[in-house]
């Protein structure tokens, strides 16, 4: 199969999908592709954290070229050729502002897709309903009736709802992914440089164990409160 996968910001990827695409990948006879929407400047923007020196130091630019890379090196630690993956470059925390630009840049890397993977709708992060919206904007466009419309949610962005529950699975990881999804975590050097949130994506690791996704067709598009 052909799997797109839009990961709004670097390390989303991980915390999406993460454990499931290590699977696809696994399997051995999928063309995937990353397509990675925004450049991650606004990670140190809130000033809610407790940051490092460097990082207290570094413009945005400068953390927009870090993530990047990050992105970049989970790519490569995935086994993923680099021509698979798909940078928008997008700003942080402006993606409402790239929804009809980001559906464009989509439409020719979807077009011949068999399974496109990106956030639920009603998401309470704008960058992540942004991707949404540019991923499934870009479907509808196409008319991409014969794909799988695969979802993920971000835990601290909202839920599935119980509309959708025959559309939804659940995952479960054992203890060797689970140390997998720890090695990957630690690509994310940007994220470490804040204290809480590092210690959040550290712990979260260690305990999640079931992950929920879900399954969608063409025809569920606008039925579901999810898609």
């Amino acid at each position: 199969m052909k799997i797109v996968i839009f990961e709004p910001h670097p390390d989303d990827l991980l915390f999406g999908p993460g454990p499931i695409l290590l699977d696809w990948i696994n399997e051995g006879n999928h063309d995937i592709h990353i397509i990675t929407v925004t450049d991650g400047r606004a990670c140190y923007r809130s000033g809610e954290d407790a940051l490092s020196e460097e990082a207290k130091n570094m413009t945005e630019d400068k953390v927009a070229e870090m993530r990047i890379n990050e992105a970049k090196k989970s790519v490569t630690f995935l086994g993923l050729p680099p021509e698979r993956h798909h940078i928008f470059y997008f700003h942080d925390a402006d993606g409402p502002n790239y929804v009809a630009d980001g559906i464009k840049k989509a439409k020719r890397l979807i077009k011949d897709a068999d399974k496109i993977v990106f956030p639920s709708n009603h998401n309470l992060h704008v960058d992540h309903q942004a991707t949404h919206n540019i991923a499934k904007g870009a479907a509808i466009e196409l008319k991409l009736v014969k794909a799988e419309y695969f979802v993920y949610f971000i835990s601290s962005y909202g839920k599935f709802q119980e509309d959708s529950k025959d559309k939804q699975f659940q995952y479960t990881i054992d203890e060797e992914r689970a140390a997998l999804m720890s090695k990957w975590l630690n690509i994310y050097q940007s994220q470490a440089m804040m204290k809480w949130t590092w210690k959040m994506y550290t712990r979260y690791l260690k305990k999640m164990r079931t992950w929920t996704y879900a399954r969608f067709t063409f025809n569920d598009i606008g039925k579901y409160y999810n898609i």
